[in-house]
């Protein structure tokens, strides 16, 4: 009987250090990912019911677009100086705005025809 209550001992005081090491595995892990997130991909976001054309403007070029309704391009982890000019083809709210990692880096919006959005930012 005492064998058995030394084994359980034994194997408890494990799973507590195993515990213990998993937890800092942990802490350094969170520390990479706040780290990964600062040098995550940042993402034109354009979101509209109404037609739209434009440009931006990053490290890699000139980029002419247009469409109608949403759309989402990736600029990369270092797209360097972002510059963004929208127009508004329609009547309903255009909104553009710069994401980091999935965090908002700056919105611009409007509601006019013919309303031109312009984003200017250094990554």
């Amino acid at each position: 009987m005492k064998k058995i209550a030394g084994i359980i001992l034994a194997v408890s005081i494990l799973v507590v250090f195993a515990s213990g090491c998993t937890s800092s595995d942990m802490s350094t892990n969170n520390s990479a990912n706040i780290s990964n997130q600062s040098s995550s991909n940042v993402t034109l976001q354009i979101i509209s019911n109404s037609p739209w054309t434009g440009d931006y403007a990053y490290t890699n070029g000139n980029v002419q677009i247009n469409g109608t309704g949403n759309a989402s391009y990736n600029l990369g982890p270092n797209p360097g100086h972002v510059t963004v000019s929208i127009e508004n083809k329609g009547n309903d709210t255009l909104i553009i705005q710069l994401l980091q990692g999935g965090s908002t880096v700056q919105t611009r919006s409007t509601s006019e025809n013919m309303g031109v959005v312009n984003i200017d930012q250094k990554f």
